[in-house]
């Protein structure tokens, strides 16, 4: 195997040759993509429910997952007070543990 080092000049490293592990082979439909692959498989596309991808970053792009205003002017009073334009401590906000 051959590399290159941080003075461009090309290094020759021995490869690793590590036998395959059939026991660890076996374990990716234990993975959070592999389980997820096993739930897709199984879906109904046009089924009588919508299928909402959990794995989506933004909900906002589903009608069912809007915020409630009370939240939001909760926030906003937040940012707006000024009190909490820090890093929380690092054991966290009492109300929040709590």
């Amino acid at each position: 195997m051959e590399n290159v080092n941080g003075n461009g000049q090309l290094v020759t490293v021995a490869a690793w040759n590590f036998a395959p592990n059939d026991a660890l082979l076996g374990l990716t439909g234990l993975s959070v993509r592999g389980v997820l692959g096993r739930v897709k498989a199984g879906m109904v596309e046009d089924g009588a429910r919508p299928v909402v991808p959990m794995g989506h970053g933004d909900p906002s792009a589903f009608p069912s997952f809007r915020t409630a205003p009370e939240a939001v002017d909760a926030v906003a009073d937040a940012l707006l007070s000024g009190e909490y334009n820090s890093y929380a401590s690092c054991v966290g906000l009492e109300p929040a543990r709590s």
